[in-house]
């Protein structure tokens, strides 16, 4: 029997990108909010940021001394090592920009992030998020890899990798993904809400 085939997101899953965010936040614009005040996955609602100023904020925020700055989380370094040592495979699958590669590696190797591959995945078509056209993935490309499990954080992307590919989510909690209003009985059934680590471990055991 071959090992589970893992997704898992990097920021906010893997990584406290929004404390990073909120720190960036203060220095360009002199104001801070609270991690808990994060209601919505889009940061020019959350952030109150016009829509120039969003896409201003997000070329900052992919810097490579930003991406290469934030936090791991706690845990997940030794979780995905002890997954790897059981012959599983850890398929890191972000929606960062494709231009962020080089400096997201070089935080995983910083930070002994044990995975198989790196890919970025087009979670939100929008036009400037791969203007090189760099290598990328579409989500019609994620039954081919065949997923046992997901770790996420983000409640849309969650709920179609339930909903479209049967995939079961280990569902990062965030303030931004806690209203399940309107969500279909086949999305409620597949997600699962995880605290930190410990808990995907828990929920997600390998065998």
């Amino acid at each position: 029997m071959r090992g589970r085939r893992i997704y898992v997101d990097i920021d906010d899953v893997l990584s406290e990108t929004i404390e990073c965010l909120i720190d960036l936040l203060e220095v360009i614009h002199e104001r801070r909010i609270d991690v808990e005040d994060v209601r919505h996955f889009d940061l020019q609602k959350s952030f109150g940021l016009a829509r120039h100023e969003i896409s201003e904020f997000m070329d900052r925020a992919h810097a490579d001394e930003v991406i290469e700055s934030i936090a791991p989380a706690e845990g997940a370094a030794k979780i995905l090592s002890d997954w790897a040592g059981e012959d599983h495979e850890v398929m890191l699958v972000t929606g960062r920009p494709p231009s962020t590669n080089a400096a997201s590696r070089r935080w995983l190797e910083r930070h002994s992030i044990a995975h198989t591959a790196l890919h970025h995945l087009d979670k939100w078509g929008r036009p400037s998020w791969n203007e090189s056209d760099l290598p990328a993935l579409r989500f019609e490309q994620i039954p081919g890899f065949a997923f046992d499990f997901a770790v996420e954080d983000s409640l849309d992307t969650a709920t179609r990798l339930v909903e479209d590919f049967r995939i079961p989510v280990a569902l990062m909690d965030r303030p931004w993904n806690r209203d399940l209003s309107g969500l279909s009985s086949t999305a409620r059934a597949g997600l699962v809400r995880c605290e930190d680590w410990s808990a995907v471990a828990d929920l997600i055991t390998p065998n």
